[in-house]
């Protein structure tokens, strides 16, 4: 049967069954094979939830680096049934695979054709591997993906409350800001219900900027008419600079900005007090500052893995662990401000440097990037012949390298350091390259046209749905509450 005849119940069920016939596969192993199917981390997750049932702090198990609240959300793998989180874990993968139809849809793609960008994530072996193994990433990209739908559709503080719980769960998210925030512009429009205090912060910037910062324009004009001499007075002209600048940044911070920003920090540190109050400074060294300070010296896809290794306990490594940070940071701020009204290609792109960049890569952290994904193809002009093709082959096989090596050390016990360090650079550099093709060859779509609707840049939806004005604004009737 063609996909083109399936529906999205049959592929969605059909992604269920797989994930469930792994999980009752993974149970067996578990018993019978001395190689165990779940992932370490799960087991990690469970120790930390036993410890909650019994009034002990989650941290109490080595190596749980997590916010408390996902081992509470884990107890019942105690109370209940060893597999509970990964039946969590399926169910946010699942949910995923359901957000990208959605916004697939939304964006004018027919729902059938929505289905083979879907079926990328829902059938995907190592997206399906990776859940059922009992890792949590999909509760991240649920959350991720839950966000820039509930925008689309209008849920404005819900989609605050949803980022802010993301970037409590895992630190990561908080890139995503940058793109959010150049995304909600005028033509996003205001949000429902605002509070007495933005409509004050709102005339009050209006009135700054009509009698403090108006006109730059203007003041352009009657300089160039002036004597030469005032134009040579560097006094007058970073009072220009400056008064441009600050009048830039105060259109930016426009109250929509202002109260995704606010919302989304609000949840952020009340569920960080929370956590705080209950388990203190254990909360914050293993949930966030641990993960800024990291040296991890256990092989692993990162670039500078080898290095960090060499120098493992000396202040060499403590300096690298840190200056790591610096080339990430600005490739995922620029990426993320250069492309931020086309959200799903910006998030991606941020994505997939951060994981590149990052001091630790394993291959849990591809699902990050990975639930973006279908949601980047319709807007590529890479063709999968033959460009497409050979970058799926680089990043297949230079990664297939670095596992041949790891898999020597680890079960043969050779000293292969040195030959994982170069597969990491072929994988490195291949990241790199996939990176730069998918920018010269992306087809830029702003997400909402200029009358605040979600443009359908992926087709022009079901044929019952197409409408004369719709078609021709190429835009989609989406609720838009305060137009600007």
């Amino acid at each position: 049967m063609a996909l083109s005849d399936v529906s999205f119940r049959t592929l969605w069920l059909a992604a269920a069954a797989l994930r469930i016939i792994l999980l009752v596969y993974g149970e067996w192993q578990d018993r019978h094979f001395v190689v165990k199917y779940t992932d370490i981390d799960y087991l990690v997750f469970t120790d930390a939830a036993r410890h909650i049932t019994q009034g002990e702090s989650p941290y109490n198990r080595a190596t749980y680096r997590y916010t408390p609240l996902l081992a509470m959300l884990l107890t019942p793998n105690i109370y209940l049934f060893r597999a509970f989180g990964k039946c969590i874990f399926v169910g946010a993968d699942l949910l995923v695979g359901w957000l990208l139809h959605r916004i697939l849809t939304l964006r004018g793609m027919p729902s059938k054709r929505a289905l083979l960008y879907t079926s990328l994530w829902l059938l995907n072996p190592m997206v399906a591997n990776i859940s059922t193994r009992g890792n949590c990433e999909s509760i991240l990209g649920c959350l991720v993906l839950g966000t820039m739908y509930l925008l689309l559709i209008r849920h404005f503080y819900a989609a605050c409350a949803c980022f802010g719980l993301a970037v409590h769960l895992k630190i990561y998210p908080v890139i995503y800001a940058a793109p959010l925030l150049v995304l909600l512009d005028e033509k996003y429009g205001l949000p429902i219900n605002w509070p007495n205090m933005l409509w004050t912060y709102e005339r009050l910037r209006i009135q700054v900027l009509r009698l403090y910062l108006d006109d730059d324009e203007k003041a352009d004009d009657v300089l160039a008419e002036d004597d030469n001499d005032r134009l040579d007075n560097l006094v007058d002209k970073s009072s220009r600079v400056l008064s441009r600048a600050l009048r830039h940044g105060l259109m930016f911070l426009s109250p929509t900005r202002v109260s995704f920003a606010v919302v989304s920090a609000a949840v952020f540190f009340a569920l960080g007090g929370l956590m705080y109050s209950m388990y203190e400074d254990q909360f914050l060294e293993h949930t966030y500052f641990y993960h800024v300070t990291r040296k991890d010296h256990r092989h692993n896809f990162s670039v500078w893995f080898y290095h960090i290794y060499l120098t493992f306990g000396s202040n060499e490594a403590h300096i690298l662990s840190l200056l790591t940070f610096f080339p990430q940071l600005v490739l995922v701020m620029a990426s993320g401000f250069a492309f931020g009204k086309d959200i799903f290609f910006a998030c991606f792109i941020q994505t997939f440097l951060f994981v590149t960049f990052n001091k630790v890569c394993t291959s849990q952290y591809f699902m990050w990037y990975l639930c973006l994904l279908p949601l980047v193809l319709p807007s590529t002009k890479i063709s999968f012949r033959w460009m497409g093709l050979c970058l799926i082959v680089c990043w297949v096989v230079t990664q297939a390298a670095w596992l041949y090596f790891a898999y020597h050390l680890e079960f043969e016990g050779e000293n292969t350091f040195f030959s994982l360090w170069l597969a990491g650079l072929a994988f490195f550099g291949c990241n790199c390259w996939i990176v730069v093709e998918l920018i010269n060859n992306h087809r830029f779509e702003n997400v909402f046209g200029a009358s605040g609707r979600i443009r359908w840049c992926w087709g022009n939806g079901e044929p019952k749905q197409q409408q004369p004005s719709d078609a021709a604004n190429n835009e989609r009737m989406v609720p838009h509450p305060h137009p600007l």
